[in-house]
């Protein structure tokens, strides 16, 4: 989740995943083409850094990861003598947890196809 932060410790987290997809792709498919790699690196990186699969989600859907994730995070600290313990909020919806990992599949699902459409046309019109 750094990735998407717009922070240093964000853009060398983007970066570095980014070269890392693109040293996978580069070798599952045998190509070490300098085109490739720099169409590779730049159709994965901005997908990933701005985080258009969430907003191609709330585009479509009006939710995403982020109202799942953001929901669940720890609201109160209670302190034992000898450790401390985060209580998460009771949810207010029965099926919230089934909702947001349901979404997590068709987030991933959705950010997948961006780089698969992505790398495929532009494979397309390289080679």
């Amino acid at each position: 989740m750094n990735k998407s932060k717009n922070t240093l410790i964000g853009w060398v987290a983007a970066t570095v995943h980014c070269i890392m997809y693109t040293a996978a792709i580069c070798l599952f498919m045998w190509n070490f083409d300098l085109i490739w790699i720099v169409v590779v690196f730049l159709s994965h990186f901005p997908i990933d850094k701005f985080s258009l699969a969430e907003k191609y989600m709330h585009f479509i859907k009006g939710k995403g990861m982020k109202d799942y994730v953001e929901k669940d995070k720890p609201t109160q600290m209670k302190a034992f003598p000898t450790k401390s313990v985060m209580i998460a909020p009771i949810p207010t919806n029965r099926f919230h947890v089934l909702e947001g990992s349901f979404m997590a599949i068709v987030y991933t699902v959705t950010d997948n196809a961006m780089h698969l459409i992505l790398m495929w046309g532009a494979y397309q019109i390289i080679y």
